[in-house]
Parts: C-alpha cells; structure tokens; sequence
C-alpha cells in the first residue's frame, strides 16, 4: 500500500476497499473516489434505472407486468424490451420507468437472468 492509496468504506455494504494510485490514474482527473466497492457498484443498476421480476408476461399479446422492489407493478411491453423477443415470469430485468397517458411503465427493458422454464 502507497501513501497515495486510500481506504474507503462503502456506502451501501460498509465494506472497507482500498482505491490505488493506479485506480486514480486510470479514472479521468478530478473525480471523486467512489462510495461504492466493485461488488456494489456491478450489482446495482445504473442510475435512473431499476431492476424487478417479471410478474406476467403474455407472447401472444406482448406484454406483461414486472414487480418492482419499492412501487407498485409496471406494464412492459415487447416494443421496449432491448435485445429479448420475450420474457418468462421470474426472469431478473432492468428498466427505465416512464410516464405514459395509462400510468408507468417499463421502458428500455433488458434481460439480466433468465428463469430457467419448469420442465427444463
């Protein structure tokens, strides 16, 4: 450990990680260290977006319900999913939510973990 090497603790799981002079460098000048450690950082979505399960979904119809943690369900449908032709419940998605005539929806929807089908 170097002089410049920082220790921080993550604001999320409070796990002390040390930020180098090399992860300085390699980051754009005048960042500010991270607050998260890379586990956190790789588990929780990008700003702005939000993961969920999805709740319902018909292929016939093309579109569904995913569940969120913290609100209530939100309408997806297939013309906003990005690189899925359809989703199965209990598959892990992350989404943008956003305002329409009928209420929120999932928008930009993108597949992270499949649920595998029931015979399978």
């Amino acid at each position: 450990m170097s002089s410049s090497d920082e220790m921080i603790v993550c604001e999320r799981c409070g796990v002390t990680f040390l930020w180098t002079l090399e992860d300085k460098r390699r980051q754009s000048q005048g960042q500010e260290p991270p607050s998260l450690c890379l586990g956190c950082d790789f588990l929780l979505p990008e700003g702005r977006r939000e993961r969920g399960l999805v709740k319902w979904y018909s292929p016939n119809r093309n579109y569904g319900f995913i569940s969120r943690s913290n609100g209530a369900d939100l309408f997806a449908h297939r013309s906003h999913f990005d690189g899925v032709a359809r989703l199965r419940p209990g598959d892990l998605v992350e989404f943008a939510v956003e305002e329409t005539e009928k209420g929120d929806a999932a928008v930009d929807v993108r597949l992270l973990s499949r649920q595998p089908k029931k015979n399978e």
